[in-house]
């Protein structure tokens, strides 16, 4: 299992239209996520900066079949005008962990 960290950024006053649109995800969606093998996926916020963490079995395949699903481009395009797009095109920047506890102090 991969656990994942991304950050992406939106502009201050587009905070409550981002939560609002986030309290009702298209169950197609979410049943996508789980069939590419997420089992978790959070995102939380601080003013405009968005923090995502997620665990999956394989993120490159899970990212590369929900590229072309129906239901994860309509909510990429759903989402599209409050995420900002970095200088190389994407709204995503994947961040590297430093530190993972797992319970095992062994």
């Amino acid at each position: 299992m991969q656990r994942v960290s991304f950050i992406l950024q939106i502009d201050e006053r587009n905070r409550e239209a981002y939560i609002e649109r986030h309290r009702n995800v298209d169950p197609e969606l979410l049943q996508a996520f789980g069939e590419v093998g997420i089992r978790t996926y959070s995102i939380f916020i601080d003013g405009g900066n968005l923090f995502a963490y997620m665990e999956v079995e394989d993120f490159e395949q899970a990212m590369h079949t929900l590229s072309t699903h129906p239901a994860n481009i309509r909510w990429q395009q759903f989402m599209a005008d409050l995420l900002i797009q970095h200088e190389d095109g994407n709204s995503v920047r994947e961040i590297s962990e430093v530190f993972h506890y797992s319970g095992d102090t062994k």
